[in-house]
């Protein structure tokens, strides 16, 4: 079976996170996803998502830190999805191959008819807000 890294962005704006609806035609059809796409050989992981969203959103992000990395079996590969951070961006942000774009906070793209490989990434994600660190108490 084929292995694929993949890299996600969980871009994140005055506390909402990005959610992109997967185009009716292709893979999981309908389903929303954090953006992003396949590492090409040779290339970081913090590179290959840039260069990700910049191709599918057009914009310029500062890929932040590493979320939570995730193995699943979809149409028959195995694809390793890790999700990062990002903060911060330029330009304006255009669906370029999603049909759909929307803001919502964490909690609320539970809602959302999420692609199976994203669901431990935002768990990961929300249950990293959540933490503590130890020195505040």
């Amino acid at each position: 079976m084929k292995t694929l890294d993949v890299v996600a962005a969980i871009i994140e704006q005055r506390g909402k996170i990005l959610l992109a609806r997967r185009p009716e035609s292709g893979d999981q059809a309908g389903l929303w996803e954090f953006p992003g796409g396949k590492v090409d050989a040779f290339e970081s992981q913090p590179a290959a998502l840039a260069r990700e969203l910049e191709e599918e959103l057009a914009i310029k992000a500062v890929v932040g830190s590493y979320v939570a990395s995730h193995q699943r079996e979809v149409s028959g590969r195995i694809i390793h999805l890790h999700a990062w951070h990002v903060a911060e961006f330029t330009g304006e942000m255009k669906a370029l191959c999603h049909s759909e774009l929307v803001w919502c906070l964490p909690a609320e793209a539970f809602n959302y008819p999420l692609a199976p490989a994203d669901i431990p990434l935002l768990e990961a994600f929300m249950s990293l807000r959540d933490a503590t660190p130890k020195d505040s108490c």
